[in-house]
């Protein structure tokens, strides 16, 4: 019986430290953070406890653990006191740590090194091999140099000066980055799971069912409008795949699409939901930070992006759609507006979001921001149905634990990526790939950021998009700025790609997800998302030639490259899906695809060349249609006349 009631009882201590780590970042927002190590440590070592809590829980379910599992959960429980006892150790330790004198003990490196083994062993548990086994090379490339060949050499650093560095300063585990995760990110995340928690999932469901669902392909613009209000946000595309796409996939399979293109859709839509303001990605708070910009003139920016992408992957949608006679949904399966908006359904969701933006534009900090809007969200939904105020207590509750189990990856992640940053940093790696990409390049735009968007898609593969970023950006991003590019400009490039490396191939995570769901081939899948969103991979470029379309510019040009964008990403998702008015011809295709082309680079001549190409595409179509429709109208007149 001790050992049955075990797991129960490890299961509320959980819940209840759960929520208590979730309180501790909502109180350290209202009341301002610690010192940064004492605010970074806590943050990270709390979540690696409860990672570790929540792992021993899963092990001993039931009662009856085998000899594994009870091994697995003693080294689990051994980590577990050692990184308290590490955290403790390095708070106790702050006045010795800022004494300018300081010198590193024995003790302190072994608990720095134990502490960082920890984390690297707990991100992998959590999302895999890619990112610790790239931070450990970086270790041994920093403590090893001098082994290394050619530009690679440099003379090496000790393992005393590494373990100071990553556990005993602010420019390593608890650095700029983890900063960022422990005092803003986790407070938007607490206000997207209690939003969640609180029905917000189902009114984005409802309102993108409302607005798509009875057009040609409504089941897939549904999946791609829900994942874009979805991804607002949670800005995770796998988090987006596995939650919108738990519906959205078996409905468009039941309406009788094609499995890859169900599985395709949700993959392309939920990826395009970490560039959706006003919550786009964990990654779009730390690129705020490095160019120094407030995130509310960031989110700005990202807003024709954003919009752009989706317009080009409802367009390629409806087309192929009707390439493939894929219907909506009935109509008694469409939810009533007024039902979506009424008070008690739609004032404790969209009221916290429109109060979020409207302090984000106001000028407060994103924290501020996220809070008053957490606020918003937990009075409403309590005082909108008193009868049921427990109940409701309850699932608040529960919210804040989801919260804190949700920040687990994003926290052990960044962490993690610390290290690589730091080692980085260390070594002047970042600088030589800086140099090569410039050489490779030749000073040109087009061939620099070719070379940057294949070293972000090679980085980015299996790596989730706050980890892609962080390496790519660190050494990509200073050579696109060494040959012309705006600084924001570099920076959404990188952003970019480290989101689209999601799908694609070899390493497509966002699509393994959404294919598994569909239970359709992964292959197939991966390019169904691709030629979705054909729009993304050159819609970067776009930032490369002109930062207009970040709202960098004069009103002029931001809408005159506004237009000839729309159009261009028009054009070519026409060609990718191959039919407009009819399923199109390779010369057709060509057309299409060339003008959009042209109209990625700005200026006049290739703005009227591309909009030339689509007209004479477009026309082709009409003389073809009304061909066939002849055709049509003479064999029935002569069947007619026979009978």
């Amino acid at each position: 019986m001790k050992r049955e009631g075990l797991p129960w009882k490890l299961k509320f201590f959980i819940q209840c430290f759960a929520v208590a780590f979730a309180l501790f970042h909502i109180y350290t927002a209202t009341f301002g953070v610690f010192q940064s190590v004492v605010q970074r440590s806590l943050h990270v070592g709390g979540g690696i406890v409860l990672f570790l809590l929540l792992s021993a829980a899963k092990r001993l379910e039931g009662g009856n653990a085998s000899a594994k599992d009870r091994i697995a959960v003693a080294v689990d429980g051994a980590m577990l006191l050692f990184v308290v006892f590490a955290v403790t150790y390095l708070i106790s330790s702050f006045d010795r740590i800022m004494d300018p004198l300081f010198e590193i003990t024995d003790t302190d490196i072994l608990v720095g090194l134990v502490f960082t083994a920890i984390i690297l062993e707990v991100t992998r548990r959590l999302i895999g091999w890619a990112i610790p086994v790239l931070a450990f090379v970086f270790v041994v490339y920093a403590l090893y140099g001098k082994f290394f060949p050619g530009i690679w050499r440099h003379n090496g650093i000790s393992l005393e000066y590494v373990a100071e560095i990553l556990f005993f300063s602010d420019r390593g585990l608890w650095g700029l980055v983890t900063g960022i995760s422990a005092s803003i990110i986790a407070v938007f995340m607490i206000f997207g799971a209690v939003l969640f928690a609180t029905g917000g999932g189902k009114a984005f469901m409802d309102l993108a069912c409302w607005a798509t669902g009875s057009s040609f392909g409504g089941a897939a613009k549904l999946a791609t409008v829900s994942s874009g209000l979805f991804g607002m946000i949670s800005g995770s595309a796998a988090a987006n795949v596995a939650t919108t796409g738990a519906f959205t996939i078996p409905l468009m399979k039941r309406l009788g699409y094609a499995p890859e293109f169900a599985g395709g859709v949700e993959s392309s839509a939920s990826s395009g939901g970490q560039i959706m303001p006003p919550i786009m990605g964990a990654a779009a708070f730390i690129m705020a930070e490095t160019l120094g910009m407030s995130y509310s003139k960031l989110a700005l920016a990202a807003i024709l992006p954003s919009v752009l992408f989706y317009f080009g992957v409802l367009v390629s949608i409806h087309y192929e759609s009707k390439r493939m006679g894929y219907r909506g949904l009935p109509r008694e399966e469409i939810p009533h507006i007024r039902d979506i908006l009424h008070y008690r359904n739609s004032a404790p969701i969209f009221v916290p979001i429109f109060v979020l933006i409207g302090y984000f534009f106001a000028g407060y900090t994103p924290a501020t921001c996220a809070l008053r809007a957490l606020a918003a969200a937990v009075v409403l939904y309590l005082l909108l149905d008193p009868k049921n105020f427990r109940s409701r207590v309850g699932v608040l509750v529960n919210g804040l634990a989801d919260a804190s189990k949700d920040m687990l990856p994003v926290l052990a992640l960044i962490a993690c990526a610390q290290v690589l940053l730091a080692m980085i940093g260390l070594t002047g790696v970042g600088i030589k790939f800086t140099n090569i990409i410039v050489a490779l390049g030749h000073n040109n735009i087009v061939l620099s950021g070719l070379c940057a968007m294949a070293g972000t898609m090679f980085l980015g593969m299996g790596l989730p998009t706050v980890a892609a970023y962080l390496v790519a950006s660190a050494v990509m991003a200073p050579a696109l700025v060494a040959v012309g590019v705006a600084p924001i400009a570099a920076h959404f490039f990188i952003f970019y790609y480290s989101i689209f490396a999601g799908i694609t191939p070899p390493v497509c995570g966002t699509v393994y997800i959404g294919a598994a769901i569909a239970g359709a081939n992964w292959l197939k899948t991966a390019w169904v998302a691709i030629r979705l969103s054909v729009g993304a991979y050159l819609v970067p470029f776009m930032f490369l030639f002109t930062p207009a379309l970040l709202l960098v510019g004069t009103t002029r040009e931001i809408v005159v490259i506004s237009m000839t964008s729309a159009i261009g990403i028009f054009s070519l998702s026409i060609g990718g899906m191959g039919y407009f008015l009819l399923p199109a011809n390779g010369l057709e295709r060509a057309l299409f695809c060339l003008g959009g082309l042209l109209l990625v680079n700005p200026g006049v001549v290739t703005d009227l060349a591309g909009v030339g190409c689509l007209l004479v595409g477009i026309l082709a179509q009409v003389y073809r249609r009304k061909n066939s429709d002849a055709v049509r109208v003479t064999a029935s007149q002569s069947q007619s006349r026979k009978e």
